[in-house]
């Protein structure tokens, strides 16, 4: 199936499977242009632009003509740096934590991450899973960290968390709202630290 669709709604909600009662995975913004792989009953199978698929209810999409050329699939400001990164970071503060989440109603803590990095011209995977083995990432000793650069937790080797190196000993991060905090005051936090990994590669110089 080679059509696509444009999301209608400020936010819309994407699901693992077709229906509202399976599990919210992600979101789209408005006029954000996705490409339908498969339909059932009034859902569509889609991908995104970083080639997460989920189903979206047709409700929030229109596939008329006249409204697909208005639509974009890489918003951003193409802006690459840090500083513009930590200050859009910023303007979140104190939004709430929303699994799924990837807008400014609510983040999971790799929404987060993706759309604030998208918003300087840089994509990233989906899930912290995915995030930390993109190919234009380094891992590097925490002490030689950065501002800017990702953080990324486990449990048992399982990648769960992903946070933004703010600078100071703080990460700025999605955990129960989007907010600064001081990783080596919290233990826990700092106990599950995995690997740290250099962005610098992504900026302009």
């Amino acid at each position: 199936m080679n059509k696509n669709c444009v999301v209608k709604t400020l936010v819309a909600n994407l699901y693992s499977e077709p229906t509202f009662k399976s599990e919210l995975v992600t979101q789209a913004l408005i006029n954000e242009n996705l490409k339908i792989l498969e339909i059932h009953d009034n859902w569509y199978k889609v991908k995104q632009w970083d080639n997460y698929i989920s189903w979206i209810h047709k409700f929030y999409t229109s596939t008329k003509a006249e409204d697909l050329p208005n639509s974009w699939s890489n918003l951003d400001s193409k802006i690459k740096d840090v500083n513009f990164l930590i200050s859009y970071a910023n303007s979140f503060l104190g939004t709430p934590y929303l699994w799924g989440g990837k807008s400014a109603l609510g983040f999971d803590c790799s929404g987060f991450v993706q759309t604030v990095f998208k918003m300087c011209g840089i994509s990233l995977p989906r899930d912290a899973s995915q995030q930390i083995k993109d190919k234009n990432l380094i891992e590097i000793n925490y002490k030689s960290i950065e501002k800017g650069d990702l953080l990324f937790f486990a449990d048992n080797n399982l990648i769960n968390h992903v946070g933004i190196y703010y600078g100071g000993g703080n990460i700025i991060h999605s955990s129960g709202n989007v907010k600064i905090e001081n990783l080596e005051d919290n233990k826990d936090l700092y106990n599950k630290l995995h690997a740290v990994m250099c962005t610098k590669g992504l900026f302009n110089e």
